[in-house]
């Protein structure tokens, strides 16, 4: 019973470790969007050692390696195929290693539980849930003076509405990291156009190259994708996947 007692204790530094790290990346990736790749190194040198002495008390060794190897690949994959950040795929892989996956009742339920899966899941559906209001927001307020998006009718417009959305030239310019430009100039219109995978181009060039031919001016509304902060969905689906398929309350309260 006393060694149950000390893996839980371990359990609840280690989850709460984590989520201090991914709190501060959090907050870096708010305000600048970027984070310091030390914030991976110091979370990974304390809470992959917990995270890996849990699983190993509790003889779960197999399950976490898998956790592991599942977030990684995914991490990788994702990174490679530009449906991620750098510091949004190491986040994953850091989580995967730092939190071991606790067996379900069922099989079935262990594999929905599996720790980058779970947490993918949540931070997917909390991203939709920030995402698409503001941009629907945004299109409300600056849509009907949005050239790209004046052209489109029927289900294709609502579609750019949900997925893209309208800001003036002079905030794209301002803060060039937030976005990536989505409609291109096809002979005298300009037409929406989605790219799968984040744009890593600047998207000053087009906006400057389109206001020295007087096509554009500061700020005229062009449409745009979001570069929303994917740290924050990630970090709230963390605390999702703790409260809910872990239940993190009994864990604290078997620690003390």
């Amino acid at each position: 019973m006393r060694i149950m007692f000390s893996i839980y204790q371990v359990l609840a530094v280690d989850y709460v470790a984590v989520v201090i790290t991914q709190l501060v990346a959090s907050i870096q990736d708010l305000m600048t969007r970027e984070i310091s790749d030390w914030v991976w190194i110091i979370g990974s040198i304390i809470c992959i050692p917990l995270g890996a002495y849990v699983a190993l008390g509790l003889g779960q060794l197999l399950l976490y390696v898998i956790g592991v190897i599942v977030g990684s690949v995914f991490a990788l994959l994702a990174y490679w195929l530009r449906a991620m950040g750098g510091a949004d795929s190491k986040s994953i892989a850091f989580i995967s290693a730092s939190i071991p996956t606790i067996t379900a009742p069922n099989m079935a339920l262990t594999v929905i539980n599996i720790t980058p899966l779970s947490i993918l899941v949540n931070s997917l559906i909390i991203a939709l849930i920030i995402y698409i209001p503001y941009n629907i927001m945004q299109n409300i307020r600056y849509g009907s003076k949005c050239e790209a998006l004046t052209r489109v009718k029927g289900i294709s417009k609502i579609i750019y509405l949900l997925t893209l959305m309208c800001v003036p030239a002079h905030r794209v310019i301002k803060n060039p990291n937030n976005y990536a430009i989505s409609q291109e100039l096809t002979g005298s219109e300009f037409q929406p156009v989605i790219r799968l995978g984040l744009d890593v181009d600047d998207p000053r060039e087009p906006l400057l190259e389109w206001l020295s031919r007087g096509r554009i001016s500061i700020s005229t509304p062009v449409l745009v994708s979001y570069h929303i902060p994917f740290i924050v969905p990630i970090t709230l689906g963390l605390l999702m996947y703790l409260v809910i398929h872990t239940n993190f309350l009994t864990i604290i309260l078997a620690s003390l």
